[in-house]
């Protein structure tokens, strides 16, 4: 990569195009990396930073019924958004801060909220809005740990990138479920 950048700064590279492709190299190299290793089956959990508080219950439930009420009055969701069915919110949280002998069973940043946004996605919590709510609270989860914003000042998942994983989650195989994890996990490890 670091190759790659220092050609496409060379003044021998005139070419707009040349100049182009080579930007367009190094600004999805991680991109091209992720699928490759999906590919060949060798997406495996990344180097993470450990712990991530998770909000409580009721501090999910307020920044839920905020959202419901900006959406409410902009016509884009009923009074059915993010309802809680049953008690399927608090058992989700409650089920990402449980521990295995003494460990956290999702010991990182990136483990919680690859969870989060996969089990609201599929456990469907509420009436209506699951998907929307999911990414809802996978963005205020790394928003309240200080990764919402790579180390570049950038988004780690643009508004389109999480619309996509959201609805790849959505339509995956449940089958599948470790291999969504370990990429969603990857898309959020900082470089």
């Amino acid at each position: 990569m670091t190759l790659v950048r220092k050609t496409a700064q060379s003044p021998e590279l005139q070419l707009d195009s040349g100049r182009g492709l080579v930007d367009i190299v190094t600004r999805y190299a991680q991109t091209f990396l992720l699928l490759q290793r999906y590919d060949e089956g060798l997406l495996s959990e990344p180097k993470a930073q450990a712990g991530g508080a998770l909000p409580s219950v009721s501090e999910a439930r307020i920044a839920l019924d905020n959202l419901k009420a900006d959406l409410m009055a902009r016509g884009e969701a009923t009074d059915l958004f993010a309802r809680d069915r049953g008690d399927g919110l608090a058992s989700l949280l409650g089920n990402l801060d449980q521990s295995v002998f003494g460990e956290p069973a999702y010991p990182t940043i990136e483990s919680k909220a690859a969870h989060l946004l996969y089990f609201v996605v599929k456990n469907h919590p509420f009436a209506d809005g699951n998907k929307r709510s999911a990414a809802f609270l996978f963005v205020d989860f790394l928003n309240r740990n200080g990764r919402l914003l790579g180390l570049n000042g950038e988004p780690v998942i643009n508004d389109i990138g999480l619309a996509a994983l959201t609805l790849l989650v959505a339509e995956s195989d449940p089958a599948n479920k470790e291999t969504m994890i370990r990429l969603i996990m990857n898309m959020l490890a900082e470089e």
